[in-house]
C-alpha cells in the first residue's frame, strides 16, 4: 500500500515538473498539456481522499509525554466501547483494535461522497521501556479514549570498577 502511494505521489510529482518544463518552453500545446496536467492532478487527490485510503492511520491520536507519565488519546467517534480492545505486551507496544459498524439503514444509492470511515482497525504504539504496565489507567467519555501510562525511573546499569594490573 506505501508502494502504491509513494507511486502515486511520484508521478504527481513528476507530472509538475514536466509540465512545468513543458509550459515553459513555447509550444502550441501548451493548453493541452496544462489540461492533462489538471486532470491527472484532480484523478491523484481523488484517490488521495478515498476513505479507505485517507484511513490508514485510523484512529487519530494525541499523544502527551512528562517527567512522570504518557498520555494517548484516540479519537473513536461512533465506536461503542464493546467494539473496542487494547492490549500491552512485553515489549510495551500498545495496540488498539476495534470496529466502526455503519448505520444498517443507511441507503447507499444516494450517496454522493463517503469519507466516514467504517470497518475494523488497528493502531499499534511502541511505548519506551520506562513505563509501569500495571498501573495503566484508561477512560471512554464522548469517543475519545484516553489511556495514561505512568514512568518508572530507569535505573542506571551499575558500572563495576575493574582493577588494573
Amino acid at each position: 500500500m506505501k508502494k502504491y502511494l509513494s507511486a502515486i505521489a511520484l508521478a504527481s510529482l513528476l507530472t509538475t515538473v514536466v509540465s512545468a518544463d513543458v509550459i515553459n518552453a513555447k509550444s502550441p500545446y501548451n493548453a493541452e498539456f496544462a489540461k492533462m496536467n489538471q486532470y491527472f492532478n484532480t484523478l491523484v487527490n481523488e484517490h488521495f481522499t478515498n476513505a479507505k485510503l485517507n484511513n490508514f492511520n485510523y484512529p487519530r491520536m494525541d499523544l502527551k509525554e512528562s517527567a512522570k507519565e504518557i498520555t494517548l488519546k484516540f479519537d473513536l467517534a461512533g465506536v461503542p466501547k464493546k467494539n473496542i480492545k487494547l492490549s500491552i505486551d512485553e515489549n510495551n507496544l500498545l495496540t488498539l483494535k476495534g470496529e466502526k459498524s455503519a448505520a444498517k439503514d443507511e441507503k447507499t444509492k444516494d450517496v454522493v461522497k463517503k469519507e466516514i470511515f467504517y470497518g475494523s482497525f488497528e493502531r499499534a504504539v511502541q511505548l519506551p521501556e520506562n513505563v509501569e504496565q500495571d498501573q495503566l489507567t484508561t477512560s471512554y467519555k464522548n469517543g475519545i479514549l484516553t489511556v495514561v501510562v505512568p514512568r518508572k525511573e530507569l535505573q542506571k546499569p551499575k558500572a563495576k570498577v575493574i582493577p588494573i594490573q
